[in-house]
């Protein structure tokens, strides 16, 4: 089915930031342009035809042996030049709107219309002519007369600041977008199935942070899948092995009821709906960690799950807890990671008494449980929580369990933000630790 594409956020980002720039410079230099430099202009060039009316009413009353050092004294003190022989010249075209002001002053100062001129080989200099009794007056004053055009310069300052602004907000954004970018490339290439390396977690602090939890979620969901191939492949592992033995009890029981083969028939299927029920317990672990919490005190809840092991089992656990904490959490989550790892304790500990140690650390409850089994090797502490591991490679379930206690205790610590680890004790066997995260407020002392 087509996609309806649309304009990357760079582009509409960019454009639209252009555009308000555009705009606001356009606005900006016709509102300098009609309220700073045109009056501007317009004062400087009516000044300048007064001073042209005047210098040619001077010269008209002068006596005419006066007449010529007047002249003098208005090029040098001016700039200006005065002719009284005026030949045919061309009309200058305004190409500033100074001139144009120039020409409406002297029209309306000469009452009648006055056109700048030049001459065709000399486009340096400007004349106009000015009617005075009989005869006429030319006076000429160069290009150079006008001076700097602040028109232009300020269209020049805004042109430049329009592309200095543009060029710097395009970088700014393209930086904050480019992770955007990398992001979005990763979220397609990820949705069609493809296994990614992490994504860089640059730019400013709230994209780093998103890319962040984009990789946490990327490599969770990775997991998943990999714990859902592994959980598949050891079902059918671990149940061809009572199927298998279930066939062959069947072809031997024949026409006469064996009550031995019939047991273990039955030990098979006990066996089946044990791993079913383990799996159903992992599978349902996330949805177990999102329950509502409840307030306990956590070392009151502990030494009642311990004195039901004692009562119904008949196990011998020694429980030490100096400190006593009331918290919110999980209790349903927190009875089956504390139920595996006491059975993984007590399975491999042999007949020596299980050790629970619980206090109440920083800001943080600290349960351990201790066994004198054989111990786990260093480079195997993390993988006993991966699903169906097991130390013992035979997969014999009297030796190795079901591989999936521990993987059950690490899904539900994750899902409430617990900590679990495997540490080795000094005497001899294995100390499983569990960190509970709680505010210190609600920890108390009880001595």
């Amino acid at each position: 089915m087509p996609t309806h594409r649309t304009a990357t956020l760079f582009s509409r980002t960019g454009f639209t930031i252009a555009f308000s720039l555009l705009f606001f410079f356009i606005f900006a230099f016709g509102a300098t342009f009609f309220y700073i430099l045109a009056p501007m202009a317009r004062q400087s060039s009516d000044d300048l035809a007064a001073l042209i009316m005047f210098s040619a009413q001077t010269w008209a009353e002068l006596p005419p042996d006066t007449r010529y050092d007047f002249a003098e004294e208005l090029s040098s003190s001016h700039g200006l030049t005065l002719l009284t022989t005026t030949p045919e010249l061309e009309p200058h075209p305004l190409e500033t709107p100074y001139l144009h002001f120039l020409e409406n002053a002297l029209s309306r100062r000469a009452g009648e219309d006055i056109v700048i001129k030049t001459r065709s080989n000399d486009e340096l200099w400007l004349w106009v002519d000015i009617p005075m009794l009989n005869q006429t007056l030319r006076f000429g004053f160069a290009h150079t007369r006008i001076g700097v055009q602040p028109s232009v310069v300020i269209l020049w300052v805004i042109l430049g600041g329009a592309v200095v602004t543009i060029l710097t907000s395009l970088l700014l954004v393209r930086r904050l977008t480019h992770p955007l970018e990398r992001l979005y490339v990763g979220t397609r290439a990820f949705a069609s199935g493809k296994k990614l390396a992490p994504i860089p977690e640059s730019g400013p602090n709230e994209l780093a942070t998103l890319t962040t939890s984009f990789n946490d979620m990327m490599q969770q969901i990775h997991q998943l899948m990999e714990n859902r191939t592994i959980l598949l492949a050891g079902i059918s592992h671990d149940l061809r092995t009572p199927i298998t033995r279930m066939k062959l009890a069947l072809e031997m029981l024949g026409d006469k009821p064996d009550p031995s083969l019939i047991e273990s028939m039955r030990n098979d299927l006990d066996e089946m709906a044990e791993l079913i029920g383990r799996t159903m317990e992992m599978a349902k672990g996330f949805e177990v960690g999102n329950e509502e919490g409840q307030d306990v005190d956590l070392s009151v809840f502990i030494e009642q799950l311990i004195a039901q092991y004692q009562t119904e089992e008949g196990k011998e656990i020694d429980m030490n807890s100096g400190t006593f904490c009331s918290h919110t959490l999980n209790t349903v989550a927190l009875r089956r990671v504390l139920t595996n790892l006491l059975e993984n304790a007590l399975h491999y500990g042999g007949d020596e008494v299980i050790q629970v140690f619980c206090e109440c650390v920083s800001d943080k409850y600290v349960v351990q449980i201790c066994d004198k089994g054989i111990g786990i090797p260093i480079d195997k502490r993390e993988a006993v929580f991966q699903p169906f591991y097991r130390l013992e490679a035979s997969r014999n379930k009297a030796t190795g369990g079901s591989g999936l206690g521990l993987a059950i205790v690490k899904q539900l610590c994750k899902a409430n933000g617990w900590h679990v680890q495997l540490l080795p004790k000094q005497d001899g066997g294995t100390i499983a630790q569990l960190e509970i995260p709680l505010e210190p407020a609600n920890t108390r002392k009880l001595f």
